[in-house]
């Protein structure tokens, strides 16, 4: 590791201490009841400032530890941390602090993911054995399961998202737990929501609709531009819309949300 790395690591170090008090009471009011309890907020963002002290003397061996916290999810624990980086940088951080910071973030969060990823996937496994499906054939959950694009069947009747398979749980960078149950509307970015009430009442009201684009906007602030197909489905009464998306190519030329 280079000096100025050193330096700028410092820097983030020195940072986060001197918000530490303000960044631990903004991520409670985001997360408010959402998981974890705030003092398990308040342990991972101090293993975060610790994790990046370290790295500040040697990144190659700086490592996550986190020692007492294995009865958390990697997400909730994940979402701690973004929301810290993201109030940690309001405060007046230089672009150098701002994007080190960033850096952290993602190293970190890859740490917790290798931690808490073997017994989640099992956790996961015992789930998927109860959640909700419209295609309850083991064979063909397990086929739906493996398939690389992203599934997702909405509940028309609710609008609200009934089944989704590992690689939607990637795309939305959230859990099948949080998925199921919420409105998929809160997943669509600000400029696509009018095409999204549009799309959805045609839906609705049972016509076809042909591959659409949109852009997905993730919890933690990213935007994925995806190709949508869509066909309808029914199950035991419930009218669904089952959306197969894929992620569009850079070379469409997007600048934003909903592209150019």
């Amino acid at each position: 590791m280079g000096v100025d790395e050193g330096a700028v690591l410092r820097a983030v170090v020195a940072h986060l201490e001197r918000y530490r008090s303000a960044i631990e009471v903004e991520v409670n009011r985001r997360l408010a009841r959402a998981e974890p309890a705030p003092e398990v907020r308040a342990e991972v963002i101090r293993r975060f400032r610790t994790f990046v002290r370290l790295a500040s003397l040697s990144a190659e061996t700086a490592r996550v530890s986190l020692d007492g916290l294995g009865g958390n999810s990697a997400l909730a624990l994940e979402n701690t941390i973004s929301a810290a980086v993201e109030i940690a940088n309001s405060f007046g951080a230089t672009p150098e602090v701002s994007g080190a910071l960033v850096d952290m973030e993602a190293r970190f969060r890859s740490g917790v993911r290798r931690i808490l990823a073997p017994e989640e996937r099992e956790e996961k496994h015992e789930r998927n054995k109860k959640r909700p499906t419209p295609n309850a054939g083991r064979r063909v959950r397990g086929a739906i399961d493996r398939i690389s694009d992203t599934y997702v069947a909405l509940n028309l009747d609710s609008s609200t998202i009934f089944d989704v398979n590992p690689a939607a749980e990637a795309l939305f960078a959230s859990d099948a737990a949080r998925l199921i149950g919420s409105s998929l509307s809160r997943y669509i970015a600000p400029p696509d929501q009018a095409s999204w009430r549009e799309l959805e009442s045609r839906l609705d009201a049972g016509e076809d609709s042909g591959p659409v684009e949109l852009t997905i906007a993730r919890p933690n602030g990213d935007f994925v531009p995806v190709e949508v197909t869509i066909a309808s489905h029914s199950i035991s009464g419930k009218r669904l819309a089952i959306f197969i998306a894929r992620e569009r190519t850079k070379g469409l030329g997007l600048t934003g949300p909903g592209g150019a």
